[in-house]
């Protein structure tokens, strides 16, 4: 998701003014009036609320799950016949390869679904600020509580090497969610700004803020649809060197994660010339500096031409390693 700081109902406000603009935005927020004045009981209008979004949006899907769903279709295709049963098995599913394909991309975006009501939202990022060192990692996952470390949980948890308290399906759909997550660069990089959220840009295939812009703008810019996209991707895998598709595919956690920071200092923070500010990590935008919020970028067609290969890239790393990881732990 492009808005991680969100903590209550007016998330469902704000991110339908992103994604469909000021009219279903105004729909959403008046069905879940916290009057009572909506006619629809209370324990519905959530529901409500995320559908009227969802039916006035264009396209008619959530543009920031196009990337998740990207990966797990990426990885899907490069499993071994063994994990791919395991998979099967585990997400409920015949084990042939469209359904664990489909099985996998409906699990990529479960984790954002429920982040609320799970209380998971710090397990999706970590705060690595531009002045830290790759040391800095374990420094910023206090608690295991950060993208890095899940990845490293819940791949050993279906491995059979230990328990972090939830079952395998979750564990898996986690996994294939934080994946995806830490290949995006935003995920793994802050400058005082909540990861590019409390910068505003001019809308863009739906973003209106840096975060969103790499969360999914980009991406709805390549192809907004995951199954044409999975498969642009997998004709450019196969075009790869094969030493080179190799070395794409290894790595750990925290090199995937200190190689997404590189990219957003230097094709983020550094190509737009945001204001570099001391670390400081703000509770939301109101409390982020000036000379953040205050900032306003202006992203041309060269910036948006260049970063496609970048988004392209990780995408395709993250579906090569997501794959490498599942076929380790589900031998």
């Amino acid at each position: 998701m492009s808005n991680r700081d969100c903590k209550n109902i007016s998330d469902i406000h704000s991110r339908c003014l992103t994604v469909t603009g000021f009219w279903s935005g105004w729909y959403a927020a008046m069905l879940y009036s916290v009057e009572g004045a909506s006619p629809f009981p209370m324990r519905y209008r959530r529901s409500i609320s995320l559908l009227a979004c969802y039916l006035i949006a264009i396209p008619g899907f959530s543009w920031w799950a196009t990337g998740h769903r990207t990966v797990a279709r990426i990885a899907a295709s490069h499993l071994t016949p063994a994990a791919r049963a395991r998979v099967a098995q585990i997400l409920g599913v015949r084990d042939t390869p469209a359904a664990v394909a489909a099985a996998m991309a409906k699990a990529s975006v479960w984790p954002d679904e429920t982040k609320k009501a799970t209380h998971t939202g710090e397990w999706h990022y970590i705060d690595l600020t531009l002045q830290d060192g790759k040391r800095a990692i374990r420094e910023r996952c206090p608690g295991e509580n950060c993208v890095t470390a899940r990845i490293e949980l819940f791949r050993d948890q279906l491995a059979g090497r230990k328990s972090t308290g939830v079952g395998d399906r979750d564990a898996l759909r986690y996994l294939i969610h934080f994946v995806g997550d830490v290949h995006q660069p935003l995920h793994a990089a802050s400058n005082a700004d909540l990861s590019g959220n409390c910068e505003q840009i001019r809308p863009f295939e739906g973003a209106d803020t840096l975060h969103a812009l790499w969360d999914g703008g980009i991406v709805a810019a390549i192809n907004p649809d995951d199954h044409v996209l999975a498969r642009h991707l997998e004709s450019y895998i196969a075009r790869l060197d094969p030493r080179e598709r190799s070395r794409w595919s290894r790595g750990t956690p925290e090199e995937w994660t200190w190689e997404s920071h590189q990219i957003a200092r230097q094709d983020v923070y550094q190509r737009l010339h945001v204001p570099l500010e001391p670390p400081f990590f703000p509770r939301s935008c109101r409390t982020a500096p000036d000379e953040i919020t205050r900032f306003r970028l202006v992203i041309d067609d060269l910036y948006l031409n260049d970063m496609k290969p970048v988004i392209r890239d990780q995408l395709t790393k993250a579906g090569l390693r997501l794959a490498r990881l599942l076929n380790q732990a589900l031998r």
